[in-house]
């Protein structure tokens, strides 16, 4: 199998691709990581991978005074879609992906644990119908939420938030939840975002505890839902 290339900008060390690096690595794709803020992304531009994957972070999109270096991967991500290349977007990647396309996000209903999406029909006629195995039940951990990009058609909700999931044709998959968490990776969650938890009032040990219980079911899931959309992608 010849070689592809995926590139993965990441902003936080903890929250890797997981089994979407696992999904990848099977179709027999080699991933360059990006720390994002530390990193000249350039070369994502210059060198254009078979796929963009855009993971999850605490920030907001919108902190881009606080944070300058959001305006430049933002402004990649622009450049990406206006070519059609492919791309992945986990919380704050599908939020990057989102104000790339044009749409708005702003802080919404906090959501963190475990806890199902409701999919819409297409949602479970796309790769997303691979998480039905896992009853729907997927970690979320986000603040803030986006408007539907023009063109995206929406895949998955929660009542207390619309925009779960949505796609572009065939070029992007964007999730506000985690799917591709390892559930042997929770506890370096549960560390880094202590400061979250605490003020969200969220006892760690409950998500520990729903991690052992479905974690390995969601994952397994997950990993066949991302190599379905890759598959279906042409990558």
């Amino acid at each position: 199998m010849a070689t592809r290339t995926t590139h993965v900008i990441q902003h936080l060390a903890f929250e890797h691709a997981g089994v979407i690096g696992n999904a990848l690595r099977a179709r027999g794709h080699a991933l360059r990581v990006f720390q994002a803020g530390v990193d000249d992304l350039r070369p994502i531009a210059d060198e254009p991978a078979d796929l963009l994957l855009i993971l999850g972070g605490p920030i907001g999109v919108y902190e881009t005074d606080a944070y300058p270096w959001l305006e430049g991967e933002i402004a990649l991500i622009r450049q990406r879609l206006a070519a059609g290349g492919k791309m992945i977007g986990v919380c704050l990647g599908a939020q990057l992906i989102a104000r790339a396309a044009g749409a708005r996000v702003y802080p919404g209903t906090r959501e963190i644990g475990w806890a199902p999406i409701e999919p819409t029909p297409a949602g479970r006629d796309s790769a997303l119908g691979e998480l039905a195995a896992a009853s729907w039940e997927v970690l979320h951990w986000h603040g803030d939420t986006f408007d539907l990009p023009p063109g995206a058609e929406l895949l998955a909700s929660t009542a207390a938030v619309t925009n779960q999931a949505y796609a572009i044709g065939n070029q992007v998959l964007a999730l506000q939840f985690h799917p591709e968490v390892m559930p042997g990776d929770i506890e370096a969650w549960l560390i880094g975002h202590t400061v979250e938890l605490g003020k969200a009032g969220i006892d760690p040990r409950a998500i520990r505890a729903r991690t052992a219980e479905v974690g390995a079911g969601v994952a397994a899931a997950g990993e066949r839902m991302f190599g379905r959309w890759l598959e279906q992608a042409g990558l």
